[in-house]
């Protein structure tokens, strides 16, 4: 934050050396007073501002008769020569003096890069410049003053405010909450881990009964299973026939039927055997 601070100071320092350190010796006619800005500068003056951001001074000199402004040649080429702004300037400068001014495709021949209707850089701290200057002079390849007259009361261009001090110290205190917020949660987290879990008294009791019942269910159907095996175990000994009581059904239902022969036995042929031999004498003797 120290170090933040420092830079901060040292550009706003930095940028009042470069508006205290720009001079013009050109004299604008009373009729171009509209050119001027909000502080009574002419456009020779923040020409020689903007000039000076790249190169840390800047004099834009009075243009002797028959003279104008030319662009920058090839080697002192800069970002804040190669852009319309610092032309349209220049340009009006020349032009309150009574001299003339170049073609905009002139003046930029030997830039690398330009500016349309900007300044590239960051405008030096408390200079106001003219909304008139940001005007397209690509169309026409040459500024237009009478469209710069008719855009005189336009806003102007200022550099961007600087952070408050109120929302530094909100933007200060945010963090902090978050990390005093982030600290307590794994003291929570810890805590609730040491802890073992609450036991429910009424659902252990229902477990246990559960177990229980199930434990004396599993118990009575064995002995049931037990009681019937036994119980057909000695049926088999003695001779007996113990019958399930769908079989015992059809019995009965068979001696109801045939009360002449209580006592002849049933044959015992099945399907398969009466189809396998449709012809056979065993049939027709049955019939």
């Amino acid at each position: 934050m120290l170090a933040g601070s420092l830079l901060i100071v040292v550009w706003l320092l930095a940028q009042d050396l470069f508006v205290f350190a720009q001079t013009s010796n050109a004299t604008c006619a009373v009729s171009h007073n509209w050119t001027f800005n909000s502080q009574k500068q002419s456009p020779c003056v923040v020409a020689a501002t903007l000039l000076a951001v790249c190169t840390g001074s800047y004099e834009v000199a009075a243009l002797p008769p028959q003279f104008h402004y030319d662009g920058p040649d090839l080697q002192d080429a800069n970002p804040c020569q190669c852009n319309t702004v610092v032309y349209s300037l220049l340009a009006e400068c020349g032009l309150c003096q009574g001299r003339t001014i170049t073609m905009w495709s002139l003046w930029e021949t030997n830039c690398a890069s330009v500016s349309i209707d900007s300044f590239p850089l960051p405008l030096p701290a408390g200079l106001h410049v003219p909304g008139w200057a940001y005007q397209d002079v690509e169309a026409a390849d040459m500024f237009n003053e009478t469209l710069a007259l008719a855009n005189a009361n336009i806003t102007e261009s200022t550099a961007l405010p600087l952070p408050s001090k109120t929302s530094s110290s909100a933007a200060k205190s945010t963090p902090s909450a978050s990390v005093s917020s982030a600290a307590a949660q794994p003291s929570l987290a810890s805590d609730t881990s040491d802890s073992p879990p609450a036991l429910n008294p009424k659902r252990n009791n229902a477990i246990g009964g559960g177990i229980v019942g199930g434990v004396a269910a599993l118990a009575l159907v064995g002995s049931l299973v037990f009681w019937l095996y036994r119980r057909r175990r000695i049926a088999q000994k003695n001779g007996e026939v113990l019958d399930s009581p769908a079989m015992s059904q059809h019995r009965t239902d068979t001696l109801a039927s045939h009360p002449s022969h209580p006592t002849l036995p049933m044959p015992s042929i099945t399907v398969s055997s009466l189809n396998s031999q449709p012809g056979s004498g065993s049939i027709r003797s049955a019939v």
